[in-house]
């Protein structure tokens, strides 16, 4: 069984180098409604038998690029929300401390964030504790920070695949897991001779 996940294309949305908490907050807000700049994705010539993707726009409009039929929309691959770390008025930090800093918060359970690392991580499970299993090439569009923590959940139900650090807009990963393809081959044995 193969997973492939691809984050969604780059969206067009710049920023301020320098921002309070509320401009952040604002920019987080366009960000979710922005276009998104196409590119060509290095599919592999892999046929996809369903594709699952985040409900946010710029998912939808990637997952639509990539796979010709019908699209699973599922809002659990949302990405997790980065909300600022700390409240300001005046005092301005740069773009990349906002941004980090959110991430870092979430990973310690700061209450700043809206959703846990536990969180985070039960909506992964949940997604994949329903999706149809029977599929042998399953395509996931959704988003980085999500894609990030996806596969470390994948590689505890024995898939395989890159360890990522960055995931890059618009490029497929790929986990296999060679256990589940063993277990659907032996199962169709059994129907024939059985």
């Amino acid at each position: 069984m193969r997973i492939g996940l691809l984050r969604h294309f780059k969206v067009n949305c710049p920023h301020k180098k320098m921002m309070t908490s509320g401009e952040f907050r604002q920019w987080s807000r366009k960000y979710e409604k922005a276009k998104v700049i196409k590119k060509k994705v290095e599919m592999y010539g892999i046929q996809w038998d369903i594709c699952y993707v985040s409900d946010l726009p710029r998912a939808i409009t990637t997952a639509k690029e990539v796979y010709s039929g019908n699209l699973k929309i599922d809002k659990l691959l949302r990405e997790v929300d980065n909300a600022p770390f700390i409240h300001t008025e005046r005092l301005k930090l740069p773009f990349e401390v906002w941004h980090i800093c959110g991430r870092l918060a979430w990973y310690f359970k700061s209450k700043s964030q809206p959703e846990t690392i536990e969180g985070t991580r039960r909506r992964i499970n949940a997604f994949l504790d329903r999706i149809d299993w029977s599929k042998e090439n399953i395509l996931i569009v959704c988003h980085g920070f999500m894609i990030y923590n996806f596969q470390k959940e994948l590689r505890k139900r024995g898939f395989k695949g890159e360890k990522l650090k960055i995931v890059k807009n618009g490029v497929l990963y790929q986990y296999v897991n060679e256990a589940i393809e063993e277990e659907k081959i032996n199962e169709n044995n059994n129907n024939l001779c059985g």
